[in-house]
């Protein structure tokens, strides 16, 4: 310390702090000078032949791939992105952004696809590898202890908010099926994980699973089911907010064909939702989804209408379970399936073998899902915020409608809203769409997929034992027989 400090005081002398550091370098100035996230490299030279025939000496003294390796390894491009703004050039660079095509974007548009591009994970009940967003990820979370006291452990849900708000904590995980009544068969009657994964976390030998460096006794809460459907219900939430952002900072500054329908969530009018439960047909290219979500009804005692609250409901007493809402009738199911029109003219009459068939023949109906509200969100805060962020977006959609519309059709069309009666007038369903001209606003695929996990989780996707989307389902008939 003698030595250091006058030293250190030296060298504060010398830079006062009113000098800036020529080192320092704004975060707009300079961007090409980041480190590439491309690992590509053009490959110029072929393959050489390993046949011995016309060799004159040994391979080895050629460039070959065995002892040149890195002339011959090849790497991924980078992947491409909707949108591509402003950026420097930089030279010496062998991969650069792209902008997505049009078949790109009905391939990004798609939620479906989306789920099933996710990282391969091993199901801990099922041993089977599946998509990330087919499972849910348990994280073990160490609780404070007094001193002397035994180590206590706790599974608890990770990574299931937006990475907006809240990123993933733990490193070393296990992922179980997104399905609450798999998860509620974990839990033996002491609290305990059952046999099977207690052996799988503790790091036995023979267990294909483990967790290592977690030899502690690890505890089922009895809320992590009620905790889980707590954080999927608010992931819904937290993307209709980062969907209403994006719409308001990409306003204006996108370009559209006149004959380009970018329309992302509108309400159907009484007629067509009273059209659609006649026929149970979607009709409408590029639904992802139906939400029927009426207007939260005043509290009978207080006579107000409930206050729009993200916060989680704590559960009073024993019970593990959240206190479900008085109905006079009975819930309808949180989610149906429903076909989507047929296209016309597939086949003309008069020929067995017509010249184009499309691809779409030989694969089943597209169905598109309807979530009912108030099942899918039975607190009445969490059911007002839900509504209110969709009214939220529907006020963004008519702004975006009477930017792009001229000063003849706005006129128009405000007189034919002024005079709309009936079943013109708009009901409580509202049509969330998705395709390559919607994905240039804003991506509404990460809230179809929040939804379809919302469903899974709640065991409509698993309802059918003899049916379904998934192959080689014998663990969730075994699942069903223990329930």
């Amino acid at each position: 310390m003698p030595r250091l400090l006058p030293r250190l005081l030296k060298a504060l002398q010398e830079t006062p702090l009113t000098h800036s550091n020529s080192k320092r370098v704004a975060r707009s100035q300079d961007v090409g000078s980041r480190k590439s996230k491309s690992l590509y490299r053009p490959v110029t030279v072929s393959l050489p032949s390993f046949h011995p025939a016309g060799r004159t000496r040994s391979i080895l003294l050629d460039e070959n791939p065995v002892t040149d390796k890195r002339v011959f390894a090849r790497h991924k491009r980078l992947p491409p992105r909707v949108h591509l703004g402003p950026r420097p050039v930089v030279h010496g660079e062998h991969d650069v952004p792209r902008e997505m095509t049009t078949k790109e974007r009905e391939w990004w548009s798609s939620p479906y696809l989306r789920m099933l591009a996710t990282p391969l994970r091993q199901c801990t009940i099922s041993k089977r590898y599946l998509p990330n967003d087919f499972l849910v990820r348990l994280a073990v979370l160490r609780l404070p202890t007094t001193q002397n006291a035994r180590m206590t452990e706790v599974l608890m849900p990770d990574g299931l908010e937006h990475p907006k708000y809240k990123r993933r904590k733990a490193r070393v995980t296990v992922y179980v099926p997104c399905w609450k009544d798999a998860v509620e068969t974990m839990r033996s009657p002491g609290d305990y994980l059952n046999t099977s994964l207690t052996r799988q976390l503790t790091c036995v030998p023979p267990s294909p699973v483990s967790l290592p460096h977690h030899s502690a006794d690890i505890f089922f809460s009895k809320h992590l089911c009620s905790h889980t459907s707590y954080l999927l219900r608010l992931r819904v939430l937290q993307e209709l907010e980062v969907l209403i952002d994006a719409l308001k900072q990409n306003r204006g500054r996108i370009e559209f064909d006149a004959h380009a329908d970018p329309t992302i969530l509108r309400r159907l009018t009484r007629s067509e939702f009273k059209t659609f439960r006649g026929t149970g047909i979607v009709p409408y290219p590029g639904a992802v989804a139906i939400l029927v979500v009426p207007p939260v009804n005043r509290d009978p005692k207080t006579k107000l209408r409930p206050r729009p609250s993200q916060e989680p409901e704590i559960p009073s007493g024993e019970s593990s379970a959240l206190p479900d809402p008085v109905h006079k009738k009975a819930l309808p199911p949180l989610s149906s399936l429903h076909y989507v029109s047929v296209p016309e003219g597939v086949f003309e009459q008069g020929l067995d073998h017509p010249p184009e068939v499309p691809f779409s023949t030989f694969l089943p109906n597209a169905r598109v899902p309807l979530y009912n509200g108030v099942t899918m969100f039975p607190s009445p805060p969490h059911r007002a915020a839900l509504h209110n962020s969709l009214t939220e977006l529907l006020d963004v959609e008519r702004h975006f409608r009477g930017a792009h519309l001229s000063s003849e059709m706005r006129t128009t069309s405000r007189e034919d809203f002024q005079r709309t009666k009936g079943d013109a007038k708009a009901s409580h369903a509202f049509l969330l769409l998705s395709n390559e001209q919607t994905v240039r606003r804003a991506d509404t695929a990460a809230l179809a997929i929040a939804l379809w996990r919302l469903r899974m989780w709640e065991g409509d996707t698993y309802a059918d034992k003899f049916g379904g989307w998934e192959v080689g389902k014998e663990w969730r008939i075994e699942q069903n027989n223990r329930l």
